[in-house]
């Protein structure tokens, strides 16, 4: 394990020393548009890029030079899909930079990854389901396959509306990332991917790369196989709601977006500065708008998971506090705009 500790380390550091022309090798750049992209010049899309070459480095250790963990069975078996998921994830991403593509083929192309990725691989196939507040399984049956797709093309989509300004991403991957670490079998690929994100947190806060559609859809799909492999391999995720737990932030947003989109006849997929990290930006500081955020994405973790209290319970401070902090940063915004005009 600290062989292949040090080998990340040495490859992001040969990354960062080359940083310049690894950004002109990719040549994928995001580019300000003075709407929703108001950053003040171009800043190369690295994320998903520096992610997949250290993802790929994980892969030759466990697989090509024989690297021993108690599921590797389980990973060699179902090396095909768990290489092709985040891949092909990475490459839509990457098209998606820079072409900008529509929103629609998008979603296709999301749904079509993921039906192929669940005939690869029945590990990943969500059949069941138990929630903290019921004592009965419920068992999917013919509709597994239809509610796994869903599911992974919720999370992805919540991940991709969350992500906006400098750190937001990187800093509530980690918090995830971090929670699975505390009780997984596979604790040593977490930390893993820990110390990357905070190599891709330091070049991201120091305006030197962003995450991208690259970044965001290769590190969801990593994140769908661990929340789906903790729960189905390794038990160490029991409930179904505890999952709803962790996303719960980006699935509000994500939530709130598409109804008040709709609302106002505008299509849910295309863009706009509502999101709650400009909502803050407005107000705050980068760095207060990180911490608050930071703060809502732990407190239902905390409330649920280390204080143990009732699920819908959670469910009614988070819903509280997130929708009052919503309508008073929409309050302040209001009352800004009309002093402006006058």
């Amino acid at each position: 394990m600290i062989s292949l500790f040090f080998g990340v380390i040495i490859l992001n550091f040969f990354i960062f020393v080359n940083f310049k022309k690894v950004a002109k090798f990719v040549n994928i750049f995001d580019k300000p548009d003075n709407k929703l992209k108001k950053h003040e010049s171009n800043v190369p899309l690295l994320g998903g890029t520096i992610l997949a070459v250290n993802f790929f480095l994980l892969i030759l250790f466990i697989s090509i030079f024989n690297y021993q963990f108690q599921y590797k069975e389980a990973f060699l078996k179902n090396y095909l899909s768990i290489f092709f998921f985040p891949f092909s994830f990475y490459i839509l991403g990457i098209i998606d930079d820079k072409y900008k593509l529509k929103p629609e083929k998008r979603f296709f192309v999301s749904i079509l990854i993921s039906i192929i990725v669940l005939i690869l691989n029945k590990d990943l196939l969500i059949s069941d389901v138990k929630f903290s507040f019921y004592e009965n399984r419920l068992y999917l049956n013919n509709y597994s396959y239809l509610f796994s797709i869903f599911c992974i093309i919720i999370l992805i989509n919540a991940l991709n509306f969350y992500d906006g300004i400098n750190g937001q991403s990187i800093l509530f991957f980690l918090i995830i990332f971090s929670y699975l670490a505390f009780n997984s079998p596979i604790y040593f690929i977490y930390l893993l991917i820990i110390l990357v994100l905070i190599f891709i947190l330091f070049l991201n806060l120091t305006g030197k790369t962003f995450m991208g559609d690259n970044g965001i859809y290769f590190l969801g799909s990593i994140l769908i196989i661990s929340l789906i492999y903790e729960h189905n391999l390794f038990k160490t995720i029991k409930y179904a709601d505890q999952i709803f737990i962790l996303l719960m932030l980006p699935g509000y947003d994500l939530l709130r977006l598409t109804i008040t989109r709709i609302y106002k006849g505008k299509n849910a997929f295309y863009g706009d500065r509502n999101h709650i990290h400009h909502l803050l930006i407005k107000r705050f500081s980068l760095y207060k708008t990180n911490i608050i955020l930071i703060l809502l994405a732990i407190l239902p973790i905390f409330l649920f998971s280390f204080i143990g209290i009732n699920f819908f319970v959670v469910l009614a401070i988070f819903t509280f506090i997130y929708l009052l902090l919503i309508l008073k940063l929409n309050y302040n915004d209001k009352k800004y705009y009309f002093r402006k005009k006058k």
